[in-house]
C-alpha cells in the first residue's frame, strides 16, 4: 500500500459515521501498521492524531495523555492543520475532566485553526467540542454560544445528525438552567424539522415538548399540543401517543382546576393502562391522581396513595423538577385539607426550601461563570502586567546601555579634544621655533 492510498483510507475512516467506535479503531491500527511499514511520517503523524481523538471519545484518555503533545508538536511543525485540530479535540476532552485549568489554552489554539484551511465539518466539530468541554467545566454561557453557532454551522452543511444533538446538548443544558422559554425555541425546531417523523421518535420530541411547557406552566399552550398529539396518534393506531398525550391533559386541566375534564382523562388514563400492560403509569399521573383525591375529597385514598410514592431522581433534570413539584404541592394540599396547621407549616417550608435550593442551583451556574470569568480576568491582567514589567525592564536595560555608550562617547571625545590641543600646542610651538630660526639666520647673514 502507498502512502497515497493510506491516506485515502484514512480519510474513507473518517468519513463512515456509523462505524461503530472500537471497529473504526481496529481499521485505524491496521491502517497505522502498514504506515509504519512503509516509514510514510506525515501518514502514521495524521492516523495517530485521529486515533487519538476518537479513543478520546470513548473516554479512554491514556494514549492522549502521553502521546498527545508530540503528535501535536509534528501536526504543528508539517502545517497540517486537520491533525492539530484532532488533537486538540482530543486534548480538550481529557482536560475537561482531568485538568479544566488548561482548557482554555487548548480552546484558543482550536478557535485559532478556525482560520485556518480546515473543511466546514472540521470547523462545526471545533465549535461543538468546545461547547461540550465549557459544559464539563462549568462555563455554561459560553457553551450555550459555541452550541449556537456549532448549530448554524451544521445546518449550512445539511448535516442533520449533528444539528439534531448540538440542540438536544442545548434543550438539556437550558432546561438544567430553568429557562424554559428558551429551551421551548429549541425543541419547536426539533419538532418542525421532524413533521413527518411518526412512530416512537414523534411521540418522545411531543412528550419532551409538553414537559418543558409544564415546567414553565404554558397550560393552554400544552392543552394545543396535546390536543393535536392525541388526534394523530388515534389516527395513526398509537396506544403510546394516545396515553402520552392523556396524561398531559390531565396534568394541565389538574393545574388549572378543571375538575370535570380531570375525572374524564383519569378514567380514560386507567382504561388504557387495564387495556393495554404495556403501558405503565409515570409518577408524574399518580401525583395528579392524588391532587385530584385532594380536591374531590377523597383524603383518606390521597393519604394513603401519597405514602406509596417514593420520591428520587427520575430519568432526567425535568422529570424530577416537575414530580418534585406536583408531590410538595400535594403534601401541602393534604394538610390544608385536614386542618393540620403544624403540617401545613411544615409542608411550606419543605416546599419553599426545595425553591430555594432550586434558585440556588441555577444561580450557581450563572455564578460559577462569573467566577470563571473575573478568574480568567484577573489571569489576562497579570498577564499584562507581567507583559508591562518586562517592556519597562528592556526599556531600562535599553536606556542604561544608551547613558553608558553616551558617557563613553563623552569621554571619546574629550580624549580627542585633549589629543588636538596637545597636537596643536606642539605644531604651535615648532611653528614658531622655526621661524626664530629663520630670523637668527637672517640677521648673521645682513651682518
Amino acid at each position: 500500500m502507498k502512502e497515497s492510498q493510506i491516506v485515502t483510507r484514512l480519510n474513507d475512516i473518517i468519513r463512515a459515521k456509523n462505524t461503530p467506535a472500537n471497529l473504526q479503531i481496529d481499521q485505524v491500527n491496521e491502517l497505522l501498521a502498514s504506515a509504519n511499514a512503509l516509514h510514510a511520517d506525515a501518514a502514521e503523524n495524521a492516523i495517530l492524531a485521529y486515533k487519538l481523538l476518537i479513543t478520546a471519545q470513548q473516554e479512554n484518555f491514556e494514549p492522549v495523555r502521553s502521546m498527545a503533545d508530540e503528535v501535536l508538536t509534528t501536526a504543528v511543525r508539517r502545517q497540517d492543520y486537520r491533525s492539530q485540530a484532532f488533537t486538540l479535540r482530543a486534548k480538550l476532552r481529557y482536560q475537561a475532566i482531568a485538568s479544566p485549568d488548561d482548557v482554555e489554552s487548548s480552546k484558543q489554539q482550536l478557535l485559532g485553526l478556525l482560520s485556518r484551511r480546515l473543511s466546514a465539518e472540521d470547523k462545526a466539530q471545533i465549535l461543538f467540542d468546545i461547547g461540550v468541554a465549557d459544559i464539563q467545566t462549568g462555563n455554561v454561557m459560553s457553551a450555550l454560544e459555541y452550541f449556537n453557532q456549532a448549530q448554524e454551522a451544521f445546518w449550512a452543511q445539511s448535516n442533520y445528525v449533528s444539528w439534531r444533538e448540538v440542540l438536544n446538548q442545548q434543550i438539556e443544558l437550558l432546561v438544567a438552567m430553568q429557562w424554559f422559554d428558551r429551551a421551548l425555541e429549541k425543541v419547536r425546531q426539533l419538532v418542525d424539522f421532524s413533521k413527518d417523523v411518526g412512530g416512537e421518535a414523534g411521540i418522545a420530541l411531543h412528550d419532551k415538548l409538553l414537559a418543558i411547557m409544564a415546567a414553565d406552566n404554558q397550560w393552554q399552550d400544552m392543552e394545543t399540543v396535546a390536543l393535536t398529539l392525541l388526534e394523530e396518534s388515534a389516527e395513526s393506531g398509537s396506544i403510546k401517543g394516545q396515553f402520552i398525550a392523556g396524561y398531559w391533559l390531565m396534568h394541565a386541566n389538574v393545574q388549572q382546576q378543571n375538575m370535570d375534564l380531570v375525572v374524564r382523562w383519569n378514567r380514560k388514563i386507567e382504561d388504557w393502562l387495564d387495556e393495554h400492560p404495556q403501558l405503565s403509569a409515570p409518577k408524574l399521573y399518580t401525583l395528579n391522581k392524588i391532587t385530584y383525591l385532594i380536591e374531590s375529597g377523597d383524603l383518606s385514598a390521597a393519604k394513603s396513595l401519597q405514602a406509596s410514592v417514593t420520591m428520587g431522581n427520575e430519568e432526567d433534570v425535568l422529570l424530577t423538577y416537575l414530580t418534585t413539584r406536583q408531590h410538595l404541592l400535594n403534601q401541602v394540599g393534604l394538610a390544608a385539607a385536614n386542618n393540620n396547621i403544624a403540617g401545613i407549616t411544615s409542608a411550606y417550608e419543605e416546599l419553599i426550601a426545595w425553591m430555594d435550593a432550586e434558585r440556588n442551583r441555577v444561580l450557581s451556574l450563572t455564578m460559577d461563570q462569573i467566577s470563571q470569568d473575573f478568574a480568567a480576568m484577573q489571569r489576562s491582567t497579570q498577564r499584562e502586567i507581567l507583559s508591562l514589567n518586562q517592556t519597562l525592564e528592556s526599556e531600562k536595560e535599553a536606556v542604561s546601555k544608551e547613558a553608558t555608550f553616551n558617557n563613553l562617547l563623552i569621554v571619546i571625545v574629550g580624549l580627542l579634544m585633549g589629543v588636538i590641543a596637545v597636537l596643536s600646542y606642539f605644531y604651535i610651538r615648532l611653528k614658531n621655533q622655526k621661524h626664530s630660526t629663520r630670523r637668527r639666520r637672517s640677521s648673521r647673514s645682513r651682518t
